[in-house]
């Protein structure tokens, strides 16, 4: 018997960004990385700049506990997408979600090391 997954997201603040980008990009890090995708603006100065600036106002403002850098979405999609090609699942979701939001973006379309999602 065959059990459909189902599609969710979630929201994650990440306190290490250019980090979390190479282990989501990485194929030695990922074993069934279909496709990455990056917006033309998401380079890594862009994140290397992004993570400096929010960690110098972080420590300019006092607060304690972890700086978050970015915030991260991970949405597991629902497997029949495994049958079109990644490049075009990830490039069309990036760019659409790009435009819409305003933000930019480096994404990476791969199941989870125990193919769960």
């Amino acid at each position: 018997m065959r059990i459909e997954r189902h599609s969710f997201i979630r929201q994650s603040k990440l306190s290490d960004v250019k980090g979390r980008i190479d282990y989501i990009s990485n194929p030695k890090r990922q074993e069934h990385l279909y496709a990455i995708y990056q917006t033309e603006d998401a380079t890594a100065e862009f994140w290397r700049n992004l993570a400096k600036e929010n960690q110098q106002d972080f420590r300019a403002s006092g607060t304690e506990g972890n700086c978050i850098e970015a915030k991260e979405l991970i949405i597991v999609l629902p497997e029949n997408f495994t049958k079109y090609r990644a490049d075009n699942v990830v490039g069309l979701f990036t760019k659409i979600f790009h435009e819409r939001y305003g933000v930019k973006c480096s994404v990476a379309f791969h199941h989870n090391k125990a193919m769960t999602n």
